[in-house]
């Protein structure tokens, strides 16, 4: 991964559903953040909002194969959910080394550990995440050691092997 894209200032939402996923208020806060860099951008994938946002790239929905491309343009990944009972996509950012913003619902207080591979925030609070966005968009060395911290974490605990010997260690104590 080119650490460069910390420096970038560019947002990430991968989603289909706009609403479940927070997408008003990460829009939200956005509009908050560029206060202070009017510089960021937000690239939104996977839904077609339709927004009136300066430095905003609606993508839509593209071939799963393209996805890669944006985890790797990205510097920030940020999916402020409403609703979320698992979240692979936060795994998916996880292992594209990106800092990552989410709430404290659901399993994404099981992927995000505050203030180490990114922040919870408070669902339905655009404030707060401007203010979580603000911290760390352009700061790049925080970035890649947030990115660092989850992408070692994504090793030690997300693999398919690393769940497999979970299961496997789940399975051999119920049959003892």
């Amino acid at each position: 991964f080119d650490d460069r894209r910390y420096a970038n200032k560019n947002i990430l939402f991968v989603g289909v559903d706009w609403e479940r996923k927070g997408g008003p208020v990460l829009a939200e806060a956005f509009r908050i953040l560029l206060d202070t860099h009017p510089d960021a951008t937000l690239t939104i994938v996977g839904c077609s909002p339709a927004l009136h946002l300066p430095n905003c790239n609606v993508v839509g929905r593209v071939p799963l194969a393209q996805i890669k491309t944006y985890f790797e343009r990205a510097s920030i990944f940020c999916l402020p959910s409403r609703l979320e009972p698992f979240g692979v996509v936060f795994l998916e950012a996880m292992a594209h080394k990106l800092p990552i913003i989410g709430t404290n619902i659901g399993a994404i207080p099981d992927f995000i550990s505050d203030g180490k591979n990114g922040y919870l925030v408070e669902p339905n609070n655009p404030r707060q995440l401007a203010d979580k966005l603000m911290e760390l968009t352009g700061a790049s060395d925080r970035c890649r050691a947030f990115g660092e911290y989850g992408h070692k974490h994504f090793w030690e605990r997300y693999t398919w092997e690393q769940t497999g010997l979970r299961i496997r260690e789940q399975i051999e104590r119920a049959m003892e």
